[in-house]
């Protein structure tokens, strides 16, 4: 019977490997939560060239939006589609929705806000409204976007369309 061996020290050696050539992807992040805030980034969307908001926020998860411009977030309406923190057009939801290029998002805030006289009155306890908020990337922040549209078919059917926006921080030309 033993109860003791001395083992003497014993000295591992590794050769170097080299390795192959290494190719690291990373995603972008699509969404987080930045208080009671869901916070998109448009950047992480895969979106066609030459897209609009209104294809931008189909993709958003949790998002529906159907075709008379109308946005559910996780099956509650979004009441208020804003664009920088103000009014669009007096909430024409489709002419935003149609007119804005998705290239010109920077990402897309949702959140429970309150309504324009809830904000004057000061009014805690008023009901909150689901809020979408689009904000640009700060190079569109002020300048132009214009949209022009047209076609001739059989039968004398067209179409034409137009729109041309001017805005900056404080001003919006319509």
């Amino acid at each position: 019977r033993e109860k003791y061996r001395n083992i003497p020290t014993i000295y591992l050696e590794r050769a170097p490997q080299v390795l192959n050539e290494v190719t690291v992807t990373t995603t972008k992040i699509k969404f987080y939560n930045k208080g009671d805030t869901v916070v998109y980034n448009a950047d992480a969307f895969q979106l066609a060239e030459g897209s609009m908001l209104d294809a931008l926020i189909a993709q958003l998860p949790g998002v529906e939006l159907n075709n008379d411009g109308q946005i559910k977030v996780n099956g509650q309406f979004v009441e208020s589609l804003l664009l920088n923190g103000k009014e669009f057009l007096d909430g024409n939801n489709n002419l935003m929705l149609e007119n804005i290029g998705a290239y010109t998002v920077k990402n897309i805030e949702v959140y429970e806000g309150q309504s324009r006289k809830a904000k004057l009155t000061g009014d805690i306890a008023a009901p909150k409204l689901l809020t979408m908020d689009v904000k640009l990337k700060k190079e569109y922040n002020m300048g132009w976007i214009i949209n022009g549209q047209g076609g001739y078919g059989t039968g004398d059917r067209y179409i034409a369309k137009l729109f041309a926006s001017w805005f900056n921080s404080t001003t919006r030309l319509s």
